[in-house]
């Protein structure tokens, strides 16, 4: 994710304008390049931050584009792993020099004795600066250079207010990952369906609890969509307290770098997948949630839809920043009591009086923290066997 500093971009009366780099461009390149053999070479040389700064520091500013190259250089950082030393327990080792120099410097008065007792260990083998590049999650200079587009628009939206994406085209399967993808990152979105297919999603500003990892979670969204052939992102973002409207679409030929979609799918997630098929016997979970259809031209997506024999329940999670559409969603069930649904809702916005007063589904509705566990998810499935 680039820094606000790294950003290219300007504000044309109240509209945002980003300055994309062309991916094609040789110059553009050939640093991508040099940046990506420093880091290739340092894992071979197990050489630590500070060295590989330093290697970095002369490209950097040998750039014709100064902050191309810084911005190039963070998405590169945020693909690699460092790991400390581990052959010495420095904390331990500074304790027992401090204390003998101590000694010295009471015994003499020679201050030269003292700072030669210091100097005779390493004693900031732990410091940030000394950790060692361990692996670096490779990728071709052309894929870095359309990451850094795309990264220019993740930046903007981390100070979105609101998000609005239109969807045009019947790709049923690319339109069933990208709300896949909406569910997984556990965005606030109100999706309708008329002539095209709208997604309202609230920013990061409309959200007061836990705003930066929300923030974070809709800048991970965005690439999902760029593998639609037709879409078009309104984004209402404030920058330094003043509004701006960013508007894109196909045109600007973003390149998503998303393939793998277990690649970034919650590790809470991947982790209550494995224990359900370790732990549950008698019900499954589907491949396929459904998109569902309700009244207004609504769409739900179910986080997750599970089998037992002909019998089949879906699952709507609402996390701590979902306290709105909770209340949507629960009055419209309420009212509807439609079966086969059954509701998560984390306990940081549970109000249990509230959730009683829905009385048609309150048997449905459990609470848990942060995600749900596999046992209560399962006693509730069992309640709505038919």
């Amino acid at each position: 994710m680039l820094n606000k500093e790294l950003l290219r971009y300007k504000i044309v009366r109240g509209s945002l304008k980003i300055n994309f780099i062309d991916p094609a461009d040789n110059d553009h390149l050939s640093l991508a390049q040099s940046l990506l053999e420093i880091y290739r070479g340092s894992v071979l040389q197990r050489k630590n931050r500070g060295e590989i700064a330093g290697d970095v520091d002369l490209v950097v500013k040998g750039a014709v584009d100064n902050l191309l190259a810084q911005g190039l250089n963070k998405l590169i950082l945020d693909r690699c792993q460092f790991e400390l030393p581990q052959d010495c327990d420095y904390a331990t080792l500074r304790r027992e020099v401090f204390t003998a120099g101590a000694k010295i410097l009471k015994q003499s008065a020679a201050l030269e004795v003292y700072r030669q007792a210091l100097s005779a260990g390493k004693l900031y083998g732990d410091l940030e600066e000394n950790e060692t590049l361990q692996q670096l999650d490779e990728l071709y200079p052309s894929e870095l250079l359309h990451r850094y587009n795309v990264a220019l628009v993740q930046g903007l939206l981390l100070y979105a207010d609101t998000l609005n994406v239109e969807i045009g085209g019947e790709d049923a399967a690319k339109l069933r990952k990208v709300f896949k993808y909406l569910k997984f990152f556990r965005l606030l979105a109100e999706i309708r369906q008329a002539d095209a297919i709208t997604m309202q999603i609230s920013g990061p500003y409309s959200i007061f609890a836990n705003s930066r990892k929300y923030a974070l979670q809709l800048a991970a969204f965005f690439p999902a969509i760029l593998d639609l052939p037709q879409w078009r992102l309104t984004a209402e973002v404030k920058l330094g307290g003043k509004p701006a409207t960013l508007k894109l679409d196909e045109s600007a030929k973003l390149v998503s770098h998303y393939r793998n979609f277990s690649a970034v799918v919650p590790e809470e997630v991947k982790l209550f997948h494995r224990l359900f098929k370790e732990k549950i016997k008698d019900w499954e979970i589907t491949g396929d949630t459904p998109v569902i259809r309700l009244d207004g031209n609504e769409i739900v997506f179910p986080d997750l839809s599970f089998k037992h024999g002909k019998t089949v329940v879906h699952l709507e999670l609402f996390h701590r920043w979902h306290r709105g559409p909770l209340q949507k969603r629960l009055s419209y069930f309420n009212d509807n009591v439609l079966p086969g649904f059954i509701f998560g809702v984390d306990r940081a916005i549970a109000d249990e009086t509230e959730l009683k007063s829905y009385h048609n589904i309150a048997d449905r509705i459990f609470l848990f923290r942060d995600f749900p566990g596999v046992e209560r998810v399962h006693q509730l499935l069992n309640q709505q066997i038919l």
